[in-house]
């Protein structure tokens, strides 16, 4: 302790000369009043304030540049070193952030942390995440305002450079998002599918629908690549099943591309029937997509070792799971 206390007073010996003022300086007005900030010299900045605070105060910024579509203020959040999940870096984001504010201007955005996990000057932050918002109708036969509404849940990697925390990465663990206009507005439905599935595997897509007896519904349930710009595939329409549930099996992509299920609905209510014609009228359309994380398992092959040592195959887990 001695030892200690001494060191602590040479090096406060060494330092003095700097803020020395003698007699003679205060005699003459020399002698200047010096204002040290210490938070602001070197490792003392910030050092007091709680890591999750800054994150939290952080993703507050997030939303709030959101809803006052300040886009630069959203992209300083992330690091130019930002790469997402889906491959793209910082300047496509500015331009996805962009589209998004320029198409729906009354956007409502509203982020919820989870959990902060952090490790000296990394961060890992799970959130959830809803987005509201009205858009112009551009659907032929449907009048009025359509609404847009996505969820998810989301994982984001930080890294603390000095005392700022920015984004490096992302991953998000589930999305779903619909869009819908006219009476599919008020139609309770929904996508489900698998959020992780390996390349090339087969998965199931799953639609259902609450629709009232007296309308009918035309479907289509595909999937494709998430991209950006994306690539319009073509639909084969179905009728749906009296059950209300519909599924088609997909096969993810080889390329480990993450990709969206998707469904397309249109409501329509069946006038009458004249000479074999069915007259019917579009009184909804909505599209559907969930998000598919396509994600190659790390190890093909293991094995478990139970509590009498022996040694026990996948095989022979699936054989004893069937018994």
């Amino acid at each position: 302790m001695k030892r200690t206390f001494i060191t602590f007073i040479l090096f406060l010996l060494a330092i003095a000369p700097v803020f020395a003022v003698t007699e003679q300086d205060i005699d003459s007005g020399k002698a200047k009043k010096v204002n040290l900030d210490i938070s602001k010299i070197g490792f003392h900045k910030q050092l007091d304030i709680d890591p999750q605070v800054q994150i939290k105060d952080m993703f507050k910024g997030y939303q709030k540049s959101l809803n006052t579509k300040n886009v630069d203020k959203f992209l300083s959040i992330y690091d130019e070193s930002y790469k997402s999940s889906d491959g793209y870096g910082k300047e496509k984001l500015r331009i996805l952030a962009d589209t998004i504010v320029k198409n729906y201007p009354d956007m409502k955005y509203d982020i919820k942390v989870v959990s902060i996990d952090v490790d000296v000057d990394n961060a890992t932050v799970i959130t959830n995440e809803k987005l509201y918002a009205s858009m112009d109708s551009n659907i032929q036969y449907i009048k009025g305002k359509g609404f847009i509404d996505a969820e998810s849940t989301n994982i984001y990697y930080l890294k603390r450079f000095s005392n700022e925390w920015r984004i490096t990465s992302d991953f998000i663990i589930n999305e779903k998002t619909a869009i819908r206009y006219g009476l599919a507005k008020y139609v309770p439905m929904l996508l489900d599918a698998p959020s992780v599935v390996a390349p090339g595997n087969e998965y199931t897509a799953v639609l259902k629908i609450n629709l009232p007896d007296k309308y009918k519904a035309l479907i289509s349930i595909d999937h494709e690549e998430i991209a950006y710009p994306g690539e319009k595939i073509p639909e084969i329409f179905r009728g749906l099943k009296p059950t209300g549930i519909q599924e088609r099996i997909l096969y993810s992509n080889k390329e480990n591309k993450n990709e969206n299920a998707t469904a397309s609905v249109g409501i329509v209510d069946v006038k009458n029937v004249k000479d074999g014609n069915i007259n019917i009228g579009i009184v909804g359309i909505a599209f559907l997509s969930t998000r598919v994380n396509v994600v190659e398992p790390k190890a093909d092959n293991f094995v478990i070792t139970d509590t009498n040592q022996q040694t026990v195959a996948p095989a022979d887990l699936k054989n004893e799971s069937k018994q």
